[in-house]
């Protein structure tokens, strides 16, 4: 790609421009009606744990139900329950039987997701997460006001999800062994999304990082946490032959990172609307995006000295996040970021051409690959 000079005239785009160039597809019309069924089973058992949770903690510890109710405004306010969704056709590409214990395992991977999403708003500093209060405002706002109390109090209810994560998990039904088995990729799912966020951290402020690093950031962060762990949970509960794994794990890298790229565009050129969250908070936080990172690549001086200057800065205005937006995208970036996403997803679905999998097994996961490359939020 030619090196490109900023124009600040260029408009940045607006969200019809913007939902053409990503070919947004509606949610809905991309799941199968299996896979929309099996969301609604994980919704019931999300609702029916919770509900048990909060009449334990009241009996014997009723300040903590504020965790547990916490905990459910932030299910209900919605999800695509993609995790759960992957964990469920890893077990039919398996050769598992559908049955109650999938939906409550799968509930589980929901949790972890829960946990995660609490924390990272708190670390990124989110006011919003699909369209409503994020948990650490929610309870400095009931908190007198107190940032640093409301903070701590939320990284509570993270814990207690990954808590009963672990629980549900553990309780879903499914032999000893099976669980066991399924624990060993729920534990490295987890362990290498820390390590991923802790390099977006680390790296965050350095428009010059690196696309290395980028994708690195998004293997780790969201890949094996996304696609591969709940893939290969499911598989582990279904006793899959390791043939099954493999293909499984050769389908879900590449869509993991693509899931990544996907949300690293959204947040900084999605419509909040939709997406409901900022898009600004990449910007503000300095997040070393694959954008940022072909930006600077084939960018201008004067492109490179503005992401400098303005990126991790969080006090910046509404003009000059605009002018970070602008700069990103006439070097080209977004497109090439678009054209890479559509790439991964090719590959993912090209792994299942050659996978030991049933024919509708494969179908439900080429139509999540399709969801994972095309959302809007």
């Amino acid at each position: 790609m030619r090196e490109t000079t900023l124009d600040p005239a260029t408009p940045d785009p607006g969200p019809a421009e913007i939902l053409a160039v990503v070919q947004v597809h509606p949610f809905e019309r991309i799941l199968t009606t299996r896979s929309d069924s099996f969301r609604v089973r994980v919704e019931a058992e999300l609702r029916r744990f919770l509900e048990q949770t909060r009449r334990e903690l009241g009996a014997r510890a009723p300040h903590a139900v504020m965790l547990s109710d916490e905990l459910a405004r932030v299910v209900e306010a919605g999800g695509k329950r993609l995790r759960p969704l992957f964990c469920y056709w890893g077990y039919r590409a398996g050769g598992g039987a559908d049955g109650p214990e999938i939906a409550r395992a799968a509930a589980a991977i929901e949790f972890l997701h829960t946990f995660a999403v609490i924390h990272d708003d708190v670390i990124d500093r989110s006011d919003l997460r699909r369209g409503e209060p994020t948990t650490h405002r929610v309870f400095t706002d009931r908190l007198a006001g107190s940032e640093r109390l409301g903070s701590s109090v939320a990284v509570l209810a993270g814990d207690l999800a990954q808590a009963l994560a672990d629980r549900l998990l553990a309780e879903s039904g499914f032999a000893a062994e099976r669980v066991l088995a399924a624990f060993e990729p729920f534990n490295r799912m987890r362990a290498e999304a820390v390590a991923g966020e802790l390099l977006d951290l680390l790296a965050s402020g350095d428009p010059g990082a690196g696309e290395t690093l980028a994708r690195k950031v998004a293997a780790l962060k969201s890949g094996s946490y996304t696609v591969v762990g709940p893939l290969q949970v499911g598989a582990a509960l279904a006793s899959a032959d390791p043939a099954v794994v493999d293909a499984l794990t050769r389908y879900g890298r590449p869509l993991g990172e693509a899931f990544q790229l996907r949300d690293d565009v959204l947040s900084t050129f999605g419509d909040p609307l939709l997406t409901g969250k900022a898009r600004d908070t990449d910007i503000r936080e300095g997040k070393p995006t694959a954008l940022v990172a072909k930006a600077w690549r084939v960018g201008s001086l004067q492109v490179r000295d503005l992401l400098a200057s303005r990126l991790g800065s969080p006090d910046l205005s509404p003009e000059e996040v605009e002018e970070v937006r602008a700069a990103i995208r006439s070097t080209g970036a977004l497109m090439e970021t678009v054209e890479l996403i559509g790439e991964l997803a090719a590959r993912a679905k090209g792994e299942l051409d050659r996978a030991p999998v049933g024919t509708e097994e494969a179908a439900a996961l080429r139509d999540l690959a399709d969801l994972v490359a095309l959302r809007d939020a």
